[in-house]
């Protein structure tokens, strides 16, 4: 299916906040992002309702469904995959999973993408998890989860004297830690993954998304201080029901 004639509902709950997006007619349609302080499982599904409505369409109508996968909270990446798995299983629908790191990074205004692109998520406790991007957004590497001081040495390997655009909410971290050994200025995008950026670049990949939602797996870069809980967030179940 052709971009501008998919329906694509995507939403991110991987940080500190919760953002929805509808893709409809090769355009953002409409979109939510709201603070939640942790209670992501009670805003997300009312919210795709309300986006899905805005944008003249229920759940139920929605071709496919895309969900940010990770680095980030793990609460918070396993209710939004928990949600996405949901509701692409009961509506029977293609899902696709794409790094809060590519989506953070091409949220970047294209104005500002002049050199290499470094996307960094706080952490916690004096770490980062980061990711190099060139100025085509193609991966410069892996995404990493690391001490800011280690920075000046993943840049310098990947591209050695290049000016670098930083994005995320470790930006402040991240160029701290690379003064003054890397030429590094702040870009303008968004520090949290921004739906709207997100279903755009998975409208536009559109042909990886998977039928079985299964498949898409959360990307974890470090051992969770805490056990998932036997139970997952509830999740639609019943078509009737959205």
């Amino acid at each position: 299916m052709a971009a501008d004639g998919l329906t694509l509902l995507g939403f991110d709950t991987a940080t500190v906040a919760c953002s929805a997006a509808l893709w409809a007619g090769g355009e953002v349609r409409a979109c939510r992002r709201v603070e939640t302080g942790g209670r992501h499982a009670e805003a997300l599904v009312p919210m795709l309702r309300e986006v899905a409505a805005e944008g003249n369409t229920t759940l139920a109508a929605v071709d496919r469904f895309a969900v940010t996968v990770g680095p980030g909270s793990f609460t918070g990446i396993r209710i939004g995959l928990a949600t996405a798995r949901g509701l692409a299983l009961a509506l029977d629908r293609p899902l696709i999973g794409l790094s809060t790191l590519e989506v953070i990074a091409a949220g970047v205004p294209e104005a500002e993408r002049d050199g290499p692109i470094l996307a960094a998520l706080d952490a916690g406790r004096g770490r980062l998890y980061a990711q190099l991007f060139g100025p085509s957004l193609e991966a410069l590497g892996a995404p990493e989860a690391l001490d800011a001081e280690a920075l000046p040495g993943l840049v310098a390997a990947k591209e050695p004297g290049a000016p670098v655009v930083v994005v995320g909410t470790g930006q402040d971290a991240a160029l701290t830690a690379l003064a003054p050994a890397i030429d590094a200025r702040p870009a303008t995008g968004s520090p949290t993954p921004d739906a709207r950026v997100l279903v755009r670049r998975a409208a536009a990949r559109g042909e990886n998304a998977s039928s079985d939602g299964a498949a898409v797996r959360p990307l974890y870069l470090r051992a969770a201080g805490a056990r998932p809980r036997s139970r997952p967030a509830a999740s639609p179940s019943k078509t009737d029901s959205l």
